[in-house]
């Protein structure tokens, strides 16, 4: 008699939920689409050509009438984008709408009439919190519905997105995968799932994306501005004058041409931003997700041109001051961010594949590499102010004319013809300059140099081209595609 009376309970407590995923299937059968993205990508290390086309496949939901919310990386480097509905085989053609790869998202239009009027769009629902539970929905490879179970362990923020972490039953590579809690959707899956822990990007920041849209376009997210140093040691909050009620984090240096160029000095400590305390770690108490990063009050809650209130103490008093947040593209940044599908800067030059630094190029473990992380690792600024770009030779190709430096590998330039070297475009300048002698190059950390000859270089390159079928030996922004 126990026995059925536990079994009896367990079916009363289980059926709700059951109920519950019963009734949101038709409005997901309705919503939910797969993508099959037709991909290719420049080569960055021969950048003359692009890699094999590939195929990558993600999913999405219709988050307005004719528009699929996806994930950024699903859509990068696309030449094709197809979607599919429930229950079906056949593929419909869309075309990208907007991607922000800065958040992580993007939107795709589908642009088949037919499909259109079967979909229909999922609102956006609350905010999950700790212990919060929902379940994730997808199509699988048979494009039919499948579940998986989750629930919120913690909270993290970067500088432009809040995401959870959530425990969950899914096995799959987030790549897309909507999270849907009361009928709505609270979030999408990114990344992959390890020891049954993964991560849902929050309903937060789809909607902060989304409001973005305005009748004059889309309001970008602020670019980063400053580095700080958190004040958890007792000597550091002596050396920057905090009394002991007083917490906050201290401004090592300010990116020119940033949102907090000519507002905050290196030296000032942040206590508070638009109201929210910081602490000692350069945290702030969210009223819904606990502690979090300060970067997120800078950049992932607001829109370029938005003003933000700080709270500052400057030479030992409180000052309260206002910032004007400007775009990423204002500061003076030194590794920027090249954006998918746009062609890589590059000169092909006795040899030397020479390219321009980007979040994009992947860093080898060689002594160059070691220079390069160097600058990248400084996130965006040079302090020396020297480059406003990081030119370097990726490899060389050999030849007999380069003898010598056949294993040069990810070695910064410093200068061509005793012209300094800010930007790859400085380069081609310094060797159109010299019409005879020899063309000098200086590298960081070489002692010696490369030097080719200035009537011989033309036969050097063309031999090259022929050799390791460069198609194209220069493109620097202007030239033609």
């Amino acid at each position: 008699m126990r026995v059925l009376i536990v079994i009896t309970l367990l079916t009363a407590v289980a059926a709700p939920r059951a109920h519950a995923a019963d009734e949101v299937q038709p409005k997901l059968r309705k919503a939910l689409v797969s993508l099959q993205v037709t991909t290719q990508s420049w080569d960055t290390s021969e950048p003359w050509k692009k890699r094999r086309v590939n195929t990558r496949t993600g999913r999405g939901v219709m988050i307005r009438p004719g528009v699929i919310l996806t994930l950024a990386n699903v859509v990068r480097d696309q030449l094709q984008i197809e979607v599919s509905a429930y229950g079906s085989a056949r593929s419909y053609p869309a075309r990208l709408q907007h991607v922000d790869s800065r958040i992580g998202l993007a939107l795709v239009q589908i642009t088949d009439e037919k499909l259109n009027a079967q979909l229909e769009p999922m609102t956006l629902g609350d905010s999950v919190k700790l212990d919060d539970e929902f379940n994730i929905w997808e199509l699988n490879s048979d494009n039919l519905l499948q579940r998986a179970k989750a629930r919120v362990v913690r909270a993290q923020a970067s500088s432009t997105r809040l995401t959870l972490r959530v425990n969950t039953t899914s096995s799959e590579t987030g790549n897309g995968q909507v999270a849907v809690r009361a009928g709505k959707v609270v979030g999408l899956l990114i990344g992959s799932i390890r020891r049954q822990e993964g991560t849902i990007l929050s309903v937060e920041t789809i909607r902060h994306y989304l409001d973005g849209f305005t009748d004059d376009g889309y309001k970008e997210l602020p670019g980063s501005c400053i580095w700080i140093q958190p004040l958890l040691r007792e000597d550091l909050r002596r050396y920057y004058g905090l009394t002991e009620k007083q917490h906050g984090i201290a401004i090592r240096r300010v990116m020119p041409g940033s949102s907090a160029d000519g507002v905050m000095q290196p030296g000032d400590v942040l206590l508070g931003v638009d109201g929210y305390d910081l602490d000692d770690e350069g945290q702030f108490i969210h009223e819904t997700h606990g502690r979090l990063r300060t970067g997120y009050l800078l950049q992932g809650r607001r829109y370029v041109g938005d003003k933000v209130k700080l709270r500052m103490l400057r030479g030992g008093k409180e000052i309260d001051l206002e910032m004007t947040l400007k775009g990423q593209s204002a500061a003076r940044e030194l590794v920027p961010q090249r954006h998918a599908g746009t062609r890589p800067q590059f000169l092909v030059v006795g040899g030397l594949v020479v390219l321009e630094l980007t979040d994009q190029i992947g860093i080898s473990r060689s002594t160059g590499g070691v220079i390069l992380r160097r600058y990248s690792d400084r996130d965006t600024w040079d302090p020396m102010g020297e480059r406003r770009r990081v030119v370097f030779v990726d490899h060389v190709l050999r030849d007999t004319s380069n003898k010598g430096f056949e294993t040069l590998r990810q070695r910064p330039i410093v200068s061509v013809n005793d012209k300094p070297i800010a930007e790859i475009a400085d380069v081609a300048t310094a060797l159109e300059s010299r019409k005879e002698g020899f063309h000098v190059f200086r590298f960081e950390g070489v002692e010696t140099d490369f030097v080719v000859p200035v009537d011989k270089l033309g036969e050097i390159n063309a031999r090259i081209a022929e050799r390791y079928k460069v198609t194209r030996e220069r493109y620097l922004l202007g030239d033609a595609e």
